[in-house]
């Protein structure tokens, strides 16, 4: 009797140690070889979503009947167009795209506007929906105006508007994107003036990292987040 036990035993055992083993065994011969991994290699990976941000942009003008020549912007609707136009290829860098939305005139109070080209934004800032009217404004909104103090271009108080002068000395479309930059969480750099964010040049490279950076905070802002 302990012989049968010892023998049930065993066989038991087997089929358990069979068991738990068969669950990694396949059910036909193994190939002769090791089958071929396949692996993406960097240079096919999938291209990044391209993220769309609106924008307008707006001629800004003296609101005498006559506009001055010495405060009211020079430029035209179809020159924002192209600027916009260069913008984007910048911007292609980081597969952020900017949808315009409107274009157009804005008459400023002249007052005003004299002190926008000192360098004073806040009164512009408090008048617009009174004093002054913005036909459609957009996630992002440029302003183009005589002067504005010294700089080329400026984005104010952290805000989605910049504002850019008539013949800066940089490309438009750089200057513009410059400012677009700070909007997208870019700071100034040193040392390489080839670089979007260096000032005062025609750079106009972007690094993968500041890609990274303004596709964050792209996000964050058609998230409502920023």
């Amino acid at each position: 009797m302990n012989r049968f036990y010892s023998v049930f035993a065993f066989v038991a055992i087997a089929l358990i140690d069979w068991s738990v083993a068969g669950a990694a065994i396949p059910t036909r011969e193994p190939p002769t070889a090791a089958p071929e991994i396949l692996e993406t290699p960097e240079d096919t990976e999938l291209p990044r979503a391209v993220i769309t941000l609106t924008i307008s942009l707006f001629l800004l003008v003296d609101d005498n009947e006559e506009h001055d020549p010495q405060i009211s912007t020079h430029r035209t609707e179809a020159e924002l167009r192209e600027i916009l136009q260069g913008m984007n290829e910048i911007w292609s860098q980081a597969d952020i795209r900017l949808e315009l939305e409107t274009v157009d005139t804005v008459e400023v109070p002249e007052v005003i506007l004299q002190g926008m080209m000192a360098g004073d934004l806040r009164p512009f800032f408090r008048e617009v929906g009174g004093g002054i009217t913005i036909p459609q404004t957009s996630t992002i909104n440029g302003f183009y105006l005589r002067r504005v103090g010294g700089p080329n271009g400026i984005n104010p108080f952290r805000s989605r508007t910049y504002f850019v002068i008539a013949g800066p000395s940089v490309f438009d479309r750089r200057v513009s994107s410059h400012e677009v930059g700070h909007m997208l969480g870019l700071h100034h750099v040193l040392g390489d003036a080839g670089r979007l964010l260096f000032s005062g040049t025609n750079g106009m490279t972007l690094t993968e990292d500041e890609a990274t950076v303004a596709r964050y905070f792209a996000r964050g802002i058609l998230q409502g987040l920023r």
